[in-house]
Formats: C-alpha cells, sequence, structure tokens
C-alpha cells in the first residue's frame, strides 16, 4: 500500500531560487514566566486536592469587652473560678477551602519528511532549520495559550459597565453566566473602573511582593501588573481629561505630559497598575442565548504558495469585546508531569511532557491512518510532542479578568480617539 504524500512545504530546485528563507516576526509573551512551575506527584491517582487556609477576622467591629471591677477580683465563695477569672470566651471561626485538580494533556505533530527528497529540494539545511524554529514557536504558544485561558478560567471575572460586580468562579470562561451580575459589557476600560478593582485586590490581600517582580509594593502603595491591549492602555491614558491633566502637572521623571505622547506598546505605570502590553488580547462576541462570551480565535491557517500560513482572523479584528488581565502568580500553578521511562526491570526511551520535539521515523510508526504503509528502511520521519501538566488553582481570586467593551456604539469599529464609557 502507498504511503501517504509527505511534507510538501519545501521548494523544488527547478529554477533559480533565492537562497534566503525571511522569517516572520512574531509577538512574545509574558505567561510563562508569571506561571510558576512545580512537579506533579506521580503513583496518587488523577485527581487531586489543594486547600487554601481562609482568613479569620471578627464580625463586629465593636466587640463587647467585659469591664473588670472591684467585686469581680473576689473569687467564687466555694474556691472555684470566679470573678476576673471566670472569663467568657467567644470561638473563633476558621476554615479552608478545598479545590479539586486534574492533570491535562495535549500533543502535536509536524509534517512528514522523506530523506530521499531531501536531496532535490532546494537550499534544504535552510528551510529545515526555519521550519524546526516555527515549530518550536508553535509549540511555545500551545503553552502560552493554554496557561492565558486557565488563568481566565480560575480569576475572578468583571463585565464592565451595567452595575457589573465580580464574579469569583473557577468554571471556564466561554460558559460563564454574567446576566446576574450586569450582563454583557456596556463599557470601555476606564481608570476609574480600574481604581475600584485595585481597592478590591488591596481588601482581597493580593498585595504579597513576589520574587519576579510581578507585584510590587513599595512607599506609594501596591503595584498590579495589567495585561491590556495597546489600543486599550491607550484609551486610558488618552481619553480621560482628568486624568490627562494629572499627567501633565506629574513631577518630572514620574511620568508627566511625555507619558501622553508614549508610543502604542510602550510600558507604562499608571496609579495602582503597571500596564504589560499584550499584542494579542482575547478577544469575544456576545451570545445573548446563555448569556456568555465567547472567545475569537486570533489567527487562522490559509494557504501559502506550499503548505499552510497564519494569517489574522478577520472575525478578531472586528470582535466587539477584549480582555485586560490583572496577572498574579500565586493565582495557580503549572505541575509538570515527570514521564515514567523505567520501572519494574523494562525501560522505554527517555520521553518529556514539556512540549519539546522528538524525530520518529518510520512510516508504519507515524501514519496511524496507514499502518500497512512500508517504509522498512525508515526513510519517513515526523517531529512528535507531548504536553502533559496539572494546573494547581492556589488563590484564584488574586486575579482579575475585565472583558469590555472596545468602542462605543454596535458597528464594531474601534477608534482610539474619543472613547469614554459607552451610554448604551
Amino acid at each position: 500500500m502507498a504511503c501517504s504524500n509527505v511534507f510538501d512545504a519545501f521548494a523544488i530546485a527547478t529554477e533559480n531560487l533565492a537562497d534566503e528563507v525571511y522569517r516572520n516576526a512574531s509577538y512574545r509573551s509574558v505567561w510563562l514566566n508569571a506561571i510558576p512551575r512545580g512537579t506533579f506527584e506521580t503513583g496518587v491517582g488523577t485527581v487531586k486536592t489543594t486547600f487554601a487556609i481562609e482568613n479569620s477576622e471578627p464580625t463586629s467591629d465593636a466587640e463587647t469587652w467585659s469591664q473588670i471591677t472591684n467585686t469581680q477580683v473576689v473569687g467564687g465563695s466555694d474556691g472555684g473560678a470566679g470573678g476576673s477569672c471566670a472569663s467568657d470566651f467567644n470561638d473563633v471561626e476558621v476554615g479552608y477551602t478545598s479545590r479539586t485538580y486534574n492533570p491535562e494533556e495535549f500533543a502535536l505533530r509536524g509534517p512528514i519528511l522523506c530523506k530521499d527528497d531531501l536531496i532535490y529540494d532546494h537550499n534544504v539545511d535552510t528551510f529545515l532549520r526555519a521550519y524546526i524554529e516555527e515549530m518550536t514557536k508553535r509549540a511555545q504558544r500551545s503553552w502560552e495559550k493554554r496557561y492565558e485561558e486557565l488563568y481566565m478560567k480560575f480569576a475572578s471575572k468583571l463585565s464592565v459597565g451595567n452595575g457589573a460586580t465580580l464574579v469569583d468562579t473557577e468554571n471556564t470562561i466561554t460558559s460563564i453566566d454574567f446576566g446576574s451580575s450586569g450582563g454583557k459589557s456596556t463599557s470601555t476600560l476606564t481608570q476609574q473602573l480600574l481604581d475600584q478593582v485595585a481597592v478590591e485586590l488591596i481588601d482581597r490581600g493580593a498585595t504579597n511582593p513576589d520574587s519576579n517582580g510581578w507585584i510590587s509594593y513599595g512607599e506609594d502603595g501596591p503595584v498590579f501588573p495589567l495585561l491590556i491591549g495597546l489600543e486599550a492602555s491607550q484609551q486610558i491614558a488618552l481619553n480621560n481629561a482628568d486624568l490627562r491633566n494629572d499627567f501633565r502637572h506629574a513631577e518630572s521623571g514620574k511620568g508627566g505630559a511625555s507619558e501622553l505622547m508614549s508610543r502604542m506598546g510602550a510600558t507604562r505605570s499608571i496609579k495602582n497598575f503597571r500596564h504589560v502590553p499584550n499584542l494579542r488580547p482575547p478577544r469575544f462576541t456576545w451570545t445573548e442565548v446563555g448569556n456568555k462570551y465567547t472567545r475569537v480565535p486570533t489567527y487562522l491557517m490559509s494557504a501559502a504558495t506550499k503548505g499552510k500560513k497564519a494569517v489574522l482572523n478577520p472575525a478578531y479584528i472586528t470582535a466587539p469585546y477584549e480582555a485586560a488581565i490583572v496577572m498574579n502568580p500565586n493565582v495557580f500553578t503549572s505541575e509538570i508531569v515527570p514521564p515514567v521511562n523505567a520501572a519494574g526491570g523494562v525501560s522505554w526511551n527517555p520521553t518529556s511532557y514539556m512540549g519539546e520535539w522528538k524525530w520518529v521515523t518510520g512510516g508504519s510508526k507515524i501514519q496511524a491512518s496507514n499502518a500497512d504503509c512500508e517504509d522498512p528502511l525508515d526513510k519517513l520521519g515526523r517531529h512528535y510532542a507531548e504536553f502533559k501538566h496539572a494546573p494547581r488553582p492556589e488563590f484564584p481570586n488574586y486575579g482579575v479578568t475585565l472583558i469590555f467593551k472596545r468602542a462605543c456604539g454596535t458597528s464594531g469599529s474601534v477608534s482610539i480617539t474619543d472613547v469614554t464609557a459607552c451610554s448604551s
């Protein structure tokens, strides 16, 4: 039986081809540095439980204290405890929240390569290096996007505007019911709203500085990282007359008028938030049936001269809602599942579940749908990568996902000028 067609994204040297292979630049994400990693404990099953000790506070700000008088100092007539020795004790209530979590997996595979075809393909070394780099970036993107989605799953959520309040839930963001908390967003993201979020985070105790500098707490108060799109960041800096005036009168070296002239994508700190530019922020549409947001894919794969190429999704460009994320490394930890390469006197080839590419040869091994593919000399090869980790929630309400309207109106068009809180 004939084997499936091998990958044809190489240029065959049938004409005078340029030796230079140009590379398209792609954005870099902060998620791999923001989420702490650990190791998943093996031999304990697939369901694990994490416990968070909750805070204990008095339920009354004016607790009743008993006065000690001269008559109370004298002990009881029977020699027992009495007077000042007989205290009325109030119970202290403590508790914990338990959350279960499971490991999860994902896998990728690259195109099939034929050894003999490389004899005739053009500029093979350059093409192969470029493809391997792209595949490495693709595997990295899988981690980044998964961490982003999990963070939005665990963190508190706020649909900006319409009297909405923070929703504390660990359900996936694509099925969050915002109907009881204001419904769909009716406002763009404003500094006034961010001020309220900062107060809430401070009240929750999400202010502990971390060793990597994501959360800082100095004499000027706590500063939280806000992963935000370029347009939304620029809106906050430019579209508030009072805030612009504050910038102009700020002390030299701490912002000032120069903040208003910052380039798109510049990192800026405004009050309690340090804006971390996000070139491809999550975007959503709203579904009235079920009152939920649905995430819009950022990219589509389109036909190239040979093979496929990633292009920006037109629906992503016009999506009416966007998310800004208040980041905190204490929200969850990614526990990487360690592979078992040897047990009970038997062993396997070393594997990794970190998304590292492994080269596998042999037609019958790399074409599961065509087990009869005859390749006795292992001339066909393919890259494979496996991902396995367990997301362990820790303090989900230390992070916040803010879903807001990108622009006023209903057309979906976006302008970074003259945009304020929407009236409808």
